[in-house]
This record gives structure tokens, sequence and C-alpha cells, in this order.
């Protein structure tokens, strides 16, 4: 009973020294605003601010930051020296929806919150809107403990404001390597935990370096294949159940090399979403699949519905649904006949946001569907959020030891989307034992190749003409 008091003692003081400080840090912020003010009601000017200081956050501009921690690099040892580049996530969105003012109060919470729980004893500067830099000291354990005491204080201070972050860190090993570099450097072990949910802080490391340079050379020739027409949209059919017959299709990518060879979506996509460049593809495949609907419209041949994978990325462009009600119109596609595949990780990052989306288009009669179902961890909370009409399942769920487990979890599954008038698809179905259980548990569309691999445009017209003779 006495361990069980002093854990709980230990506990309440910890919780009052977070508030401490959280209430220590939003005094202080409110306290240079109002000083600010001040300046601004007697004058009526803004405070004047030297060029060498950032005007909304106080903090250093990038070129007088790179030249003050190169003339500390010059005067002293390298050791245990570090540069942390800190990302806000989706921040130019969070600005469209929430305005100017509340943006570049979030970001005076974060400068204000460097400053002050650093204790003045780093460098830092706001470099392109969002991205803050912080050349700082200390081992790599203390730094990975410093920056999550520091996120976690300033999370409960800008709750309010529904931002998330990302942190990259360079240990400085070369002072002679350009400051510029160096930032870059922990920008790309930013991007490399971005992807990976659940982890906040990367680590620049060789493995990096190597990847950042294929990354380079995938993306510099990524906008000549795509005016050489060298991404091959392929589409593998979804059969009907019961009937065995294709009652739709997945469009899927393939990068044609200049040797003629097909690189795997697994390959590039990853690069193309860290360098920004995948919306360009995504719609170049939307737009592939609406010329090839219309091609089968004009030939007289039966439409089934095409479902199109978009990197979440795409869903923090306010323009995403116009765009894609535009491509279709243009080519004169029913909605209905066209399905936009979101991956089930992409509502981790902002559920209401995306929820929102897939309502908006729902509402513009399009389909939306969920892939990798039953991958994460909201996926109950999804369906009760009614903004879907298709659930496909993660393969996996077909795969593994606990084949027991997991066929009484898919039964659950289909039962309770048949409830929910939810159609559903299996993804990777490979033999007939697998189609027999999906069948019988009443699994609506299986895909996979037991009945089809991806074929090309060609061969799906070919495939759905048979169909329609044997009908």
């Amino acid at each position: 009973m006495f361990g069980y008091q002093v854990v709980l003692l230990l506990l309440s003081l910890f919780t009052c020294a977070i508030t401490f400080v959280c209430i220590s840090f939003w005094r202080k912020l409110k306290r240079i605003e109002n000083k600010d003010q001040k300046k601004t009601e007697h004058t009526g000017k803004k405070p004047k601010l030297e060029s060498k200081i950032d005007p909304l956050t106080g903090l250093l501009c990038e070129q007088e930051f790179d030249e003050a921690v190169a003339a500390v690099l010059e005067l002293r040892e390298s050791k245990n020296l570090y540069i942390l580049h800190i990302d806000i996530d989706n921040f130019s969105f969070y600005r469209s929806v929430h305005g100017k003012e509340a943006a570049d109060t979030a970001l005076k919470y974060v400068a204000f919150g460097i400053q002050d729980f650093f204790d003045g004893r780093i460098l830092a500067c706001r470099n392109a809107s969002d991205h803050f830099y912080v050349f700082a000291e200390g081992e790599l354990s203390k730094a990975f403990e410093t920056i999550l005491q520091w996120y976690d204080v300033l999370m409960r201070l800008i709750a309010v404001h529904a931002i998330t972050m990302h942190f990259g860190i360079y240990t400085v090993k070369d002072p002679l390597i350009p400051v510029s570099e160096m930032r870059s450097y922990a920008k790309v072990a930013t991007r490399s935990v971005k992807e990976n949910y659940g982890n906040l802080i990367g680590v620049y490391n060789e493995d990096l370096f190597i990847q950042q340079q294929t990354r380079m050379e995938l993306a510099s020739n990524f906008e000549t294949s795509l005016k050489d027409r060298r991404f091959v949209v392929m589409y593998q059919p979804k059969y009907d159940a019961c009937s065995e017959r294709i009652a739709g299709a997945e469009a899927l990518v393939r990068w044609r090399q200049e040797d003629g060879s097909l690189t795997s979506p697994a390959d590039f996509i990853p690069v193309l979403e860290h360098t920004g460049l995948i919306p360009k593809l995504d719609f170049y495949v939307f737009e592939e699949v609406c010329k090839t609907m219309s091609n089968f419209f004009g030939k007289n041949i039966q439409v089934v519905p095409i479902s199109v994978n978009f990197s979440r990325i795409n869903l923090y462009n306010p323009g995403f649904c116009n765009k894609l009600k535009n491509i279709a119109g243009q080519y004169g596609i029913p909605h209905k006949s066209l399905e936009i595949e979101l991956t089930e990780s992409a509502f981790f990052e902002n559920e209401k946001i995306l929820t929102d989306i897939a309502k908006r288009l729902r509402k513009d009669d399009f389909r939306v569907s969920i892939d990798d179902f039953g991958r994460g961890y909201s996926s109950l909370n999804l369906i009760k959020e009614e903004s879907f009409d298709v659930i496909k399942i993660d393969q996996s769920f077909l795969q593994g030891e606990n084949e027991g487990t997991a066929k009484m979890i898919l039964k659950t599954i289909f039962t309770l989307t048949r409830e929910l008038r939810l159609e559903t698809v299996a993804e990777g179905v490979e033999n007939r034992t697998q189609l027999e259980f999906l069948r019988n548990s009443g699994c609506d569309l299986i895909q996979g190749f037991f009945f089809s691999k991806p074929v090309s445009n060609v061969e799906f017209e070919n495939m759905l003409t048979v169909q329609s003779m044997a009908s």
C-alpha cells in the first residue's frame, strides 16, 4: 500500500511540474505579445525588427542562422553538436482551413517554445513558413529526451490548434560541411519518419544518404517519364464471388524504364510521396482511367467500376474534389463508375478532415473505398462515420499463422458490412480454398492472382468483350 501511495505522489508531482512549465510558457508568450501590442498602439507602427530576425517569430533568418552556426563550429570542437529540423505536418492545409491569423499564432507558439524550453542555449531559425531549425549541444539520447519533453509541453499548449510535428537530427561530424547541407540532412531524417506512424524523430545516417541519392535520381527522371508516357496503367479485375464474373477493377501503375523493364510501384511511390510529386502521378492515372472508360463507352463495351488509388497528400488540397469532377466531366464518365480509393492509414493524421472529404466525394456520386482495411487501429470508427461505399480487406487476413482467428474476424466483418450495406473486396486471393471461404462468409468481390494478375488496358478490354459475348 505504501509503494502505491508513493507512485501516486510521484505522478502528482510530475503533473504539477508539467502544468507549471505550461503556465510559465503561456505567460511568457502573452507578455511578449502584449509588449508588441503596446508598441504598436503607442507608435501606430509595428515594432521594427532587424533584418537578421524573422519578424513573425523573433528567430534568426536562414542566412544568419547558417553564418552563426558556422562561426561557432570554427571556434570549438563539433563533439555532441547537432542540427534539429522541426516540421509542422500539413501546415499549408491548416492555414487554408483556419486562416492566416491562427496559423501565425501557431508558429509563434512553436518559436517561443523553442526559445523558452531550450533556455537560450541554442541557435534557432524559421525557414519556409513552417520549418524550424535548431543548433544545439547534447548526446543523442539526451537530445531525444529533450525533444520529446518539449513536444509534450508544446502539444498541451496548442492542442486547440490540432497540429502535429515530426523531427530530424543531423549530428555534426565534419564542421567544414556547409551548414545549409547539414540542414538538408536533418530534413531528410525528418522525411524518413513521416511515413512511419508512431515515430516522431529520425536520425540521419549513411543509409539515408544512399536513399536520398536514389530518390533524387528517380525524382529528376519523373517529369520526363510522365511527359513521355512511360507510366503504364494496368488493371486488375475484381470478380463477383458468386457468379465469378468481372464486376470491377483496380487501376495500378508501373514505370517503364528505357530498357523496357517495368518498375514496381513499391520502388517509386514512396519516393514521389517524399518529394511531393505523387499528386501529378495520381491524377495522370485517374485521367488514363477516364480515357480507357471513354473508349469502352464508345465501343459499347460493358463498363464496370474502376478504383484509383490516391495518396493522402492529395486530400490536403482544397481543390481535390473539383479536379476529379473536371477530369471525369471532360471524358463524360459518370461519377458512380469511378471509385476513389483511400488507405486506412491516411486517416491516422486527421480523421475528421479526411472523413469530411470522403463524404463530399460521395455527395458528388463518386464511390469511395477504404484500402488495407483492418491493418490499422481506427477501422471500426471509420465504419461508424458512414463515409464509404466499399471496404477492401487487407490481404494479411488471408496469410499468417493465426488462420482460425483471422477467419473469425473476417466473418464478423462481413456480417457487419452486410448489415451496413457496404460492399466488400478481398485482396490477395491466391487459391480456391480462400475463394470458397470468402464466398461462404459473405464477401462480395474477389481480387487476386487466382482469377487474374494486373493486365494492360487492351487485355482488360478483351476480357470484358469476351464476358459480354458469353452472357
